[in-house]
């Protein structure tokens, strides 16, 4: 059980998720909010509750979004995905399926959800700490879905930095946690290696990574952003073997 203190939009989402409770993990912004908590890594404004869910769960899940009262998007390049409530968006992500019907069919496809089954933990709040609320990613699982988006763009053609910078704090401040849930080995453990070689010797991932750090004001330079994710890439490559 993760035991945290919640933000407003965590609040949001784990009353939005109660139905479906079990049929997706927390992925994305809010997930990193919770592995991170605690950590003493301030938060970036979101109203994004990004999950997860198998594909033969997702008309289901998506039905009972719209149960609830969410509804899709209005933006067409999101409308497929995504649904919407005051104050928080909800966007669904399943694992390939080769015949996925329905509203699933149309969802974004990325095979590491499938990995999330046995790479989540539950998530209470400190008020309740023996309430499990939602799932969420671990922090292996997190920086493996992070490497995955390396290099994306926003809808218009906008880099996105953030996933430098999610990676590069998760490998910083929990580093020797996740080097125990990659012990396994398996399409995590490669994807937390990569991401930690890529944030090492890719200069622009590293250059990336400090954009993005010193807007959230966590560092108070370029230099230092820059620094601290190679420092954290070095540090995962040893604690995992290299590899």
């Amino acid at each position: 059980m993760r035991v945290i203190e919640p933000s407003d939009l965590l609040r949001r989402a784990a009353g939005v998720l109660a139905p479906i409770r079990d049929d997706v993990v927390l992925i994305g912004a809010l997930a990193v909010q919770v592995a991170l908590d605690g950590h003493g890594v301030p938060l970036t404004p979101t109203h994004d509750a990004d999950v997860g869910s198998s594909t033969e769960q997702a008309n289901d899940v998506i039905a009972r979004l719209e149960d609830a009262g969410l509804e899709r998007s209005d933006l067409p390049h999101e409308r497929s995905f995504t649904w919407v409530a005051p104050g928080i968006k909800v966007q669904v992500v399943r694992p390939y399926h080769p015949f996925a019907k329905g509203a699933s069919a149309r969802l974004p496809v990325n095979n590491l959800i499938a990995e999330l089954e046995t790479n989540r933990w539950l998530v209470a709040f400190e008020e309740e700490p023996e309430h499990g609320l939602l799932w969420a990613a671990r922090p292996a699982a997190l920086v493996a879905l992070k490497e995955n988006a390396f290099g994306r763009t926003r809808f218009g053609g906008e880099k996105v930095d953030r996933d430098f910078s999610d990676a590069a704090l998760l490998l910083d401040r929990l580093g020797g946690e996740i080097a125990e849930e990659v012990t396994a080995g398996g399409q995590i453990r490669t994807r937390v290696a990569a991401a930690a070689h890529c944030l090492t010797e890719d200069p622009q991932a590293a250059a990336a990574a400090a954009r993005e750090l010193v807007a959230m004001r966590e560092v108070d330079s370029q230099r230092a952003g820059e620094a601290l994710a190679r420092r954290a890439g070095r540090a995962a490559l040893a604690a995992i073997g290299g590899s």
